[in-house]
């Protein structure tokens, strides 16, 4: 009764108390926003002449010297580069099974049982010998297969996925795995290849990046684009582990293995994660330890009073030691905890749920503090076209026809285009469509396609445009894209159809103002413009468009902090963007971006302030993945157990 009493009490206790809090390894890692050019021209240098964080070639080759960049490497150059940079992979110390099997038998607990067992050997009491060690090996067996087919499950989920590219080697494209990619290399990519390393731009299609698993961005960044003030090179840039959506493009690699950005964010986590007890594990064994320490004086005191002072043969005194040992410590303690919670496991996975190791089960009630990624996981990750009275109309075109005349100007054909599907839903909704196949099809009847009349999206144009002709015989011309370029094209981007909107110099006051609110409530925009019978181009109205929250997103972040856990959204999105979901789904909208995660100076006051600001905000936007890691090691290191969740690879 005593030792399911305290069974109880071991399984409640971080459940009805606050864990202490646990050092984080690597905590203080830089943050890497971005690498200036080497300031040597070589363009290959030999093994201890280079910083593995840096590429072998200067950025500014990517402009002075790019004929030679996209020759690529030689084999011999290759394996130089093996050297120097190693593999394109995060490496892990993993451990020897024979090691893991021991481990199993070297914890305080287990130690206090061996040593109950070596009293049985010493008093020749067999049956409680064998009793005492079928419960250890038991208890370690099972220990020690958990551990084996986990670390099995993950194996073959690696092996499973190895990926392979074309790789310009000696002057012609190879297929290469991914693995042996070096900085240098050159490699061909097309639509629906997850880049395999950091690189940068150098010839193609104009291009478009998912970044969502890694930034939390909700559109496709276009490559090559506009570079970011005073960081020359950025807008070619493309990050490891983000997805090429449109396009095809050779690329030279810059950085590889565990210097890419998220290669820096997953050794980082590798670090600071090791071999840690978990929250439910430490508190039953701080409990263990002191039942040990108890035992050990008591049998301590035992032994003197009754060897020393009252004579007693020194096979009873063992005796009653061995009673007092094995009464004191919780032997099948263990056991039972296994089987228990591999119960509990059991119950979550037939409900859907993953539980990498048991005790996350009894670690998750202890939570203090939930970080949230946004796209995918706040948010549906569809782009939703609005066209309420948040749609802004001008010229007496109603928000139906500015999402039709937007529909005119979308390719229906290529569903992976975000923009143009979230277009193209919204206008099968409006017209009360169950398909986007019905709705179009319907339109068709209505506005027939000039032969060649359609002209599709580019990074350099920014906008799609359509010349059709309606069933009453009047020709349309509908454009949409960036709202400045729809009210007025340049010349020098080379589009098919350039054009003035109709009193532009008045009008294009009026749409930039709205442009502007809609764009601080959170909205991206798009314009679009019509021309009737060759006409003047009339600016028809700006659509809004949100990744919207999901259906039960508001309710459930209700109840979690009715839980008393607090919820902070985490996310690479835009600042705007993410201030306006949190006010929607109650988060709150104390909102920060990354400078609040630099402390001014290393004193301690500015850490502590630091510290405070990650502490009381609501969430963080324009975040890398390794700012993520810092937000949570931070509150860790406030004494919180924190939960993360999110669909990116970061998270």
């Amino acid at each position: 009764t005593f030792r399911a009493g305290l069974l109880k009490v071991f399984t409640l206790a971080p459940i009805i108390q606050r864990s202490p809090a646990r050092p984080v390894r690597g905590a203080h890692k830089p943050v890497r926003t971005f690498r200036a050019p080497m300031a040597s021209s070589a363009p290959l240098l030999e093994k201890g002449q280079q910083d593995p964080s840096e590429p072998p070639f200067p950025l500014s080759d990517l402009d002075n010297n790019k004929e030679k960049l996209g020759k690529g490497l030689t084999t011999k150059e290759a394996e130089q580069m093996v050297e120097i940079y190693g593999l394109n992979e995060v490496p892990e110390d993993k451990e020897p099974l024979w090691k893991m099997f021991v481990k199993q038998f070297t914890g305080p607990m287990q130690i206090m049982i061996e040593l109950a067992a070596l009293l049985c050997v010493s008093i020749q009491s067999w049956p409680d010998f064998f009793i005492i060690m079928v419960l250890l090996m038991t208890n370690g067996i099972l220990g020690f297969f958990e551990e084996k087919s986990a670390q099995a499950s993950v194996d073959a989920l690696k092996a499973g996925l190895e990926k392979r590219m074309p790789v310009k080697r000696d002057g012609k494209f190879d297929t290469l795995a991914v693995q042996n990619i070096v900085p240098g290399d050159v490699l061909f990519m097309r639509g629906g290849d997850i880049v395999p390393a950091d690189c940068y731009y150098l010839s193609g299609d104009p291009c478009q990046c998912d970044e969502a698993a890694l930034t939390g961005e909700s559109l496709p960044v276009k490559v090559p684009r506009k570079d970011e003030s005073g960081k020359p090179f950025t807008g070619r840039r493309m990050w490891s582990g983000s997805i090429l959506k449109v396009g095809e493009c050779e690329v030279v690699v810059s950085h590889t293995g565990v210097h890419t950005m998220i290669g820096e964010a997953a050794k980082a986590i590798q670090d600071a994660s090791g071999k840690e007890l978990g929250v439910f594990e430490a508190k039953i064994i701080d409990a263990v330890k002191v039942l040990i320490g108890i035992t050990v004086l008591v049998v301590a005191v035992l032994i003197y009073y009754m060897y020393f002072m009252q004579h007693v043969p020194l096979p009873e005194v063992l005796e009653m030691a061995l009673s007092l040992t094995i009464a004191s410590v919780p032997v099948a303690l263990p056991m039972v905890m296994k089987v228990t919670l591999s119960i509990g496991a059991k119950e979550m996975a037939d409900e859907g749920g993953i539980v990498t190791h048991l005790t996350a089960l009894e670690e998750i009630a202890s939570m203090k503090v939930l970080c949230s990624d946004k796209t995918g996981t706040l948010t549906t990750a569809m782009m939703t076209v609005y066209y309420d009275s948040s749609c802004r109309t001008y010229n007496g075109f109603t928000p139906k026809e500015v999402l039709e005349f937007a529909s005119i100007a979308s390719n229906d054909a290529n569903k992976d285009d975000p923009i143009d599907s979230a277009v193209l839903r919204a206008y099968a909704d409006s017209v009360g469509s169950a398909s986007i196949d019905d709705a179009v099809a319907a339109r068709k009847k209505r506005y027939t396609l000039d032969k060649d009349g359609f002209v599709g999206f580019n990074a350099i144009v920014k906008r799609t445009s359509a010349n059709v002709t309606a069933a009453n015989g009047k020709k349309y011309f509908v454009a949409k894209g960036m709202v400045d370029v729809i009210l007025k094209t340049d010349p020098k981007d080379e589009g098919v159809h350039q054009w003035e909107v109709e009193d532009y110099p008045t009008l294009s006051q009026e749409v930039h103002s709205a442009d502007a609110t809609l764009g601080v409530s959170g909205f991206k925009t798009l314009g679009v413009c019509v021309r009737v019978d060759g006409g003047p181009f009339k600016f028809a109205g700006i659509l809004p468009i949100m990744d919207p929250p999901r259906h039960d997103t508001k309710g459930t972040i209700a109840r979690i902090k009715e839980a008393n856990v607090a919820v902070k959204m985490i996310t690479g999105d835009h600042f705007n963007i993410g201030k306006e979901l949190a006010r929607q789904i109650d988060l709150g909208t104390d909102i920060r971006t990354p400078d609040a995660l630099k402390p001014q100076s290393d004193s301690a006051f500015h850490v502590d302030c630091r510290d405070e600001t990650i502490l009381h905000a609501d969430g963080f936007a324009k975040v890398k993945p390794l700012d993520k890691h810092e937000v949570i090691s931070v509150l860790q290191r406030k004494g919180m157990v924190v939960g993360m969740t999110g669909d990116g690879v970061n998270d």
